[in-house]
């Protein structure tokens, strides 16, 4: 297990003196700032969703760092894994996870610090001793132990000639990585009604146990039955146009590292994953480049609770720009080249000669408006002007999943800022109350009728949402000139006087504005909601009666209602979530109407670059 070179985790891994050098060269700066993230590590100072938090001496594996709750040492089947008062699991996953690890296993490979390796080790069997095969909180979700065993499985492959290793720390790891195996067979969590993330989880790690350890006799068979699955789910999960079926942008973002390491296993054990498998997980970085922000941002459609399989290096939760190396060294494709250098992790990824395939691959610009079809989003483009329109089911088709109540909401970014934006997530079972509120219609960008979500929030469903509400489009156009959407939803004809809510989103590229038009068809009086959501870096104002002012440092957007009709317009305080478990203040521009429908209204949304001196 020292010495043995072929079946690594990722090609960059299979030779890991030879890509921290090349890392070295590339990235002047990587090795001292791998040493001070190293540091921290050794410290117990560790990084969860964008918190650092120092932890004991001996590190509680099962305690939530936020609430202070502990978890009991009982046998996994009678782990109450929610149990009330703020305690989130979810932050105890996270750091059982194992990133850190990896982020270990990064400073000795770029510094050859024995510090880091006898840190390692020591985490290693403290895990174990608090965490016996099927005993505690971190034993109760098959997916865990998967992205788990991943990363054991990479900070090994990082450590692995260290002279801290001895066969007592190998048999201790095999102990660790044979338990992991057998607790993921016994709890696969595949459904015939709609297999997600979770499923992928169990089969990645059993697929890189399989793969990188042969010396296991379950080896072979655990490879070939999780490549065969992946391939399976691939179809299944991820749409034709590349997106991933839970309609959530962060959730593509984990799927498509699971379906990209699948791969890169596949073809280590010598197995052909097969066009099919490669077409569409190329579709998956294209989505990404579409959907991606002019600063290399990912909107916030969806759920995200920050979740990554293998983070070779600190990112914040929405940068997703290193995607775009990874797919261009991996399909020596240059329309997905963001720059001429590659990002560090595509060398973590794919090694010398995925680093060749970058470089050999001429840069093209590939980027403009799109529509996805199949996942009924839609990317508004130009130059610095960005638009995002959530058209989209509930996911999983259906059943909503990580999906929001947020039919017809979108996203705007220009010069720099994001102006008007999703909430993001916040909390799981922390708090239902929190967790309804970030995924409500008041928190997105788009129409409420009669105060009615627009998606059914059911009590105690916190990952599933009431009758699928699947938006019609009725016209997409394109041109160098001007976008079109032209949509409508039907959740609000179950309301005693049915409305039917149809937005056309215009954005004019020689002008470099939006215009929102909402129609209303139906009967009745009703209360009508418009809301604007701003980023938390936005302040607002109200200009006049009705004009409304987003500012930021750099770049401003006027809102303003094209109509006569008597809109009561206010500011009201909110929350977004950058990461999960962290909320900051923000705020909402509301205008509120009661009218009669049929009804139709338009506001124009009008970015400008610099100071805004509007008065």
């Amino acid at each position: 297990m020292r010495s043995r070179t072929e079946r690594r985790l990722t090609a960059g891994l299979s030779n890991v003196s030879a890509t921290a050098s090349l890392i070295s060269r590339t990235f002047p700066s990587a090795v001292a700032e791998s040493r001070e993230l190293g540091d921290a590590v050794v410290a117990h100072r560790i990084r969860l969703f964008g918190r650092t938090h120092q932890f004991e001496e001996d590190i509680s594996w099962t305690q939530d760092p936020v609430s202070g709750a502990v978890w009991p040492h009982e046998h996994y089947t009678s782990i109450a894994i929610s149990p009330g008062r703020g305690a989130d699991p979810r932050r105890v996953w996270e750091l059982n996870r194992l990133h850190h690890l990896v982020v270990l296993g990064r400073a000795y490979a770029l510094t050859g610090d024995e510090l880091y390796a006898a840190e390692f080790v020591n985490q290693l069997a403290w895990w174990y001793q608090q965490n016996p095969p099927r005993i505690g909180i971190n034993w109760t979700v098959a997916m865990e132990a998967g992205i788990r065993a991943v990363n054991l499985i990479a900070a090994f492959e990082m450590f692995r000639g260290s002279v801290q290793v001895t066969d007592r720390v190998i048999e201790l790891f095999l102990k660790v990585i044979i338990a992991h195996e057998r607790f993921i067979l016994s709890n696969l969590e595949k459904s015939y009604l709609g297999s997600s993330n979770h499923y992928l989880g169990d089969l990645i790690g059993l697929l890189a146990i399989g793969v990188t350890i042969p010396e296991l006799s379950a080896s072979d068979r655990l490879a070939r039955f999780a490549a065969r699955e992946l391939k399976a789910e691939i179809r299944r999960q991820v749409l034709d146009d590349g997106s991933d079926y839970e309609g959530s942008i962060g959730y593509h973002r984990l799927v498509l590292e699971f379906f990209a390491l699948g791969l890169q296993l596949q073809q280590a054990f010598g197995m052909r994953p097969g066009e099919a498998y490669s077409k569409r997980l190329k579709s998956m970085f294209d989505f990404v480049r579409g959907y991606l922000k002019p600063d290399g941002t990912a909107p916030a459609i969806g759920d995200s609770d920050d979740g990554r399989l293998l983070s070779f290096r600190p990112r914040e939760p929405g940068d997703h720009r290193y995607l775009m190396s990874i797919a261009a060294g991996l399909f020596e494709d240059g329309s997905f080249k963001q720059s001429i250098e590659p990002d560090e992790e595509m060398l973590w990824w794919l090694g010398s000669d995925g680093l060749q395939k970058f470089q050999s691959a001429g840069q093209e610009d590939a980027t403009g408006s799109r529509a996805f079809e199949r996942a009924q989003v839609f990317v508004q483009r130009s130059d610095s002007l960005y638009a995002i329109i959530d058209c989209g089911d509930h996911g999983v088709r259906g059943h909503g999943s990580h999906a929001h109540s947020d039919a017809l909401s979108l996203e705007v970014f220009a010069y720099g800022s994001t102006f008007l934006r999703d909430p993001g997530t916040y909390v799981y079972s922390a708090s239902e109350c929190r967790r309804n509120l970030f995924r409500s219609t008041a928190y997105h960008n788009t129409v409420r009728v009669d105060r009615r979500e627009i998606s059914q929030i059911l009590p105690g469903r916190l990952f599933s949402l009431g009758q699928n509400v699947r938006p019609k489009v009725r016209c997409w156009d394109s041109s160098d000139e001007r976008d079109v959407l032209d949509v409508e939803h039907y959740a609000y004809k179950r309301l005693s006087d049915p409305v039917i809510h149809r937005r056309v989103v215009t954005f004019d590229k020689i002008e470099g504005c939006w215009t929102l038009h909402d129609f209303f068809d139906g009967r009745g009086e009703h209360l009508f909601e418009v809301f604007f959501n701003l980023d938390s870096e936005v302040r607002a104002k109200l200009l006049d009666g009705k004009r409304a002012l987003a500012d930021t440092a750099g770049a401003s957007m006027m809102i303003i209602p094209v109509t006569d009709l008597a809109f009561e317009v206010r500011i009201k305080r909110r929350w977004n979530s950058p990461a999960y478990g962290t909320r900051v203040r923000s705020s909402a521009i509301i205008y509120s109407l009661r009218a009669h429908a049929p009804l139709d209204f338009e506001f124009l949304l009008l970015p400008f670059a610099g100071e805004s001196g509007a008065s």
